[in-house]
């Protein structure tokens, strides 16, 4: 291999890095990364010496700030797409942009391309410099490029904004409900994608003089992709396996194609769909292999920053009143109402369909009310699931959800608050970032231990009994450090003797102060816990009370336990 094919090669891996960051760690299936090499690329050639005439390293830095802004708007533009729908809407991208270099030949150049002179220098007069940029050079900028990502990544892979991806990954409805800024770091990813396939582009039409669309067609989207995907779960350095198959394809397909009397970049595609197809079908075995394990936190002592005594008083934490939810013609919830205090277990029942599960969304700000309105600490609060969480309102998913690849400990740091500029000083390794990690780690230790899983905080997820899978969603919603704890029937699947566990874990959390609100069918749980009980009935709240109270209210007992003969 010739220095001009290595440096090749080492910035196509810069923009199979960028991709690793979209589909290997958020999960996005981005197949839109050939447009934004073209963009740094063409960008680059129009811009710079033999162009626009800017000095070659601001062309550079324009293209690569104008595809990272491109990114940020097809991340906004495709907010609410998910899977196959995001692969096809970025698929469409790199189409289009092929397109148009081939649609504006006096533009573009055609199929011939943008031809700049090769190899390009950097003069200044002011500081007397005059540099060749040769192979050699691109190798060593193009390969300290890729080394700094792969460090960036595997830096990344073990801090809080590595967890906030997991959960993107894995289960996005279950960060969204810890309070995980779903769209901003869907933003965030797409917009250092598109960048680093910008400079992976510019850096390719600065070492070889030339912009051809038939370089940044739809296949080289599709073979990036593939690159990422045979390096399987080996997240930051998979990916150099997958540019080394790649960067063997052209000769491959030469050969073949010699052979077969067929075109190159018809054997390239063919070449490029096996691949795909191997990667896909290997992925889960290949990736076991080559992966290593994520790092975990220690053990940590006790966390002073829990109290262990209930508060005096009882605050009301959450009130919601006057709420009415409708949909369509069917009335969900008339004029509903429900306080929470802070150091009470406080149980919503009711028949099936009689409006908790909506008045659990309403209260979890994932859903808006028609009327009425909700007040956290005394003030009305009309925010989403993530301003809620802010607030202090956290709420359990119904069903049980364990991210696969994360451990308890893992998964329950990504509820964990933290401050602007956490990933920046994590990735730069600065003292406030271990700072942070330290308090991180007594955190997420507290809220194991407080929800009675401490002693799997590092077993595989997926080895847990139902009943701790259940007081591992607990753990996740304490260590968003709220203190009103929405818990969507927490008891369902478990044994006798886990309901008991759950049952003192729910009062230790309401004798530290939090307000509990349980929603649950087992009355015999809500008789043993709850302090106060409200009873709905198709969507109107006909009980409020002590446990024994409602239970012998008449209008309960006809609506949800049923009146004696």
């Amino acid at each position: 291999m010739s220095l001009v094919e290595l440096a090749q090669a080492l910035w196509l891996l810069v923009a199979a890095l960028g991709l690793a960051l979209s589909v290997s760690y958020a999960g996005l299936p981005v197949l839109g990364q050939g447009a934004f090499v073209a963009l740094g690329g063409v960008g680059t050639a129009l811009l710079g010496p033999g162009g626009a005439g800017l000095p070659l390293g601001l062309a550079v830095l324009v293209s690569v700030a104008g595809a990272a802004a491109a990114g940020n708007l097809v991340a906004r533009g495709s907010s609410r797409l998910e899977g196959a729908y995001l692969a096809l809407a970025t698929w469409a991208l790199a189409w289009l942009v092929h397109r148009v270099l081939t649609a504006f030949p006096s533009v573009f150049g055609g199929e011939q391309g943008l031809v700049r002179p090769s190899p390009a220098r950097i003069v200044s007069p002011t500081l007397g410099l005059e540099l060749t940029l040769g192979a050699g050079l691109h190798v060593v900028v193009a390969g300290a490029t890729c080394l700094t990502v792969m460090l960036c990544l595997s830096r990344l892979d073990a801090g809080p904004a590595g967890r906030d991806l997991a959960a993107l990954r894995e289960g996005p409805a279950l960060a969204t409900s810890l309070g995980v800024p779903v769209a901003a770091r869907r933003r965030t990813v797409l917009t250092v994608t598109a960048a680093l396939g910008a400079l992976s582009g510019a850096g390719t039409a600065v070492l070889l003089g030339l912009v051809a669309p038939a370089d940044v067609s739809p296949l080289l989207s599709l073979q990036l992709f593939v690159a990422v995907l045979v390096g399987g779960t080996a997240r930051w350095w998979g990916p150099v396996l997958g540019v080394a198959l790649l960067s063997s394809l052209p000769s491959l397909a030469d050969a073949l194609a010699t052979g077969a009397g067929l075109a190159p970049e018809r054997v390239r595609g063919a070449l490029t769909a096996a691949l795909l197809l191997a990667a896909v079908t290997l992925r889960g075995p290949v990736g076991r292999r080559l992966a290593r394990p994520a790092g975990t936190f220690t053990r940590a002592a006790h966390d002073p920053a829990v109290p262990d005594s209930p508060p005096d008083g009882q605050p009301v934490l959450l009130h919601a009143h006057g709420v009415g939810v409708s949909y369509g013609a069917v009335r969900a919830l008339t004029d509903s109402e429900i306080v929470l205090r802070a150091g009470e277990v406080h149980a919503l029942v009711g028949p099936n369909g009689s409006g908790k599960s909506t008045l659990l969304k309403v209260l979890a700000g994932d859903l808006r009310p028609e009327a009425g309105q909700v007040e956290v600490h005394g003030a009305p609060h009309g925010g989403g699931t993530r301003q809620r969480v802010l607030a202090g309102v956290a709420r359990t998913p119904q069903r049980t959800v364990v991210l696969p690849r994360s451990t308890p400990e893992q998964q329950t740091a990504i509820g964990v608050p933290r401050q602007r500029g956490t990933v920046v000083r994590h990735l730069l390794a600065t003292p406030s970032s271990r700072d942070a990690t330290s308090r991180r780690r007594r955190l997420v230790q507290a809220a194991l231990r407080h929800a009675g899983v401490a002693h799997v905080a590092h077993q595989d997820p997926r080895s847990l009994t139902v009943g701790e899978q259940r007081l591992l969603q607990v753990a996740r919603v304490v260590a968003t450090g709220a203190q009103v704890l929405l818990l969507d029937e927490p008891a369902a699947g478990m044994t006798a003797a886990e309901r008991t566990r759950l049952a003192q874990v729910l009062r230790a959390l309401a004798r530290n102060g939090s307000a509990v609100l349980l929603v649950e069918h087992d009355m015999r749980l809500v008789s043993t816990v709850a302090d106060r009980v409200t009873v709905l009935d198709q969507g109107r709240v006909i009980a409020g009370g002590t446990a024994e109270q409602v239970r012998a209210d008449p209008a309960v007992r006809r609506a949800y336990l049923g009146s004696p003969r």
